[in-house]
């Protein structure tokens, strides 16, 4: 199915005035200069520029409320999505269990191997993104992510 650009740009302006006011309320940290409401009030932001920039363009383009995509007929195109939200839950369920680096690594791999890149490929660029990710929040951001054996190993 697919939606038209301007129901599509509402609902990212619904979602983003959602996130705005769920950050609001969240409190400042001590000794920063910013607070934990910055992250999510940036994301907000460019879900609303993405929602109207949706929006405004269908306006041009004329609407169109519901139309059936042509992915949608192609071979496995169910069994795809319907992995891609598979490994989402999976992630969410294991990662405070085998930690963040094991967890991304493989659920990576298995979004790549999704899209038809080489197991080898796959294996290497989730294991970069997931242990990058891993630093860069640790290290840079110190924001933890949950550990697991691999993380032991890693500052």
């Amino acid at each position: 199915m697919r939606f038209s650009d301007l129901i599509l740009g509402l609902l990212l302006l619904a979602g983003a005035a959602a996130l705005f006011s769920a950050a609001s309320g969240l409190p400042p940290i001590p000794g920063q200069a910013y607070g934990a409401d910055v992250f999510p009030v940036l994301t907000a932001a460019g879900l609303a520029a993405c929602g109207f920039i949706l929006a405004v363009g269908s306006v041009r383009t004329g609407p169109f409320p519901l139309a059936q995509a042509t992915w949608v007929r192609t071979p496995g195109a169910g069994f795809r999505a319907a992995a891609t939200i598979a490994l989402v839950l999976a992630y969410i369920a294991l990662t405070p269990l085998i930690g963040f680096v094991a967890t991304a690594t493989v659920v990576l791999t298995g979004l790549f191997l999704l899209v038809r890149v080489p197991l080898v490929q796959a294996i290497g660029i989730a294991l970069a993104t997931a242990l990058f990710t891993y630093l860069s929040f640790n290290m840079l951001l110190r924001v933890p992510l949950p550990r697991g054996l691999v993380e032991s190993f890693l500052p």
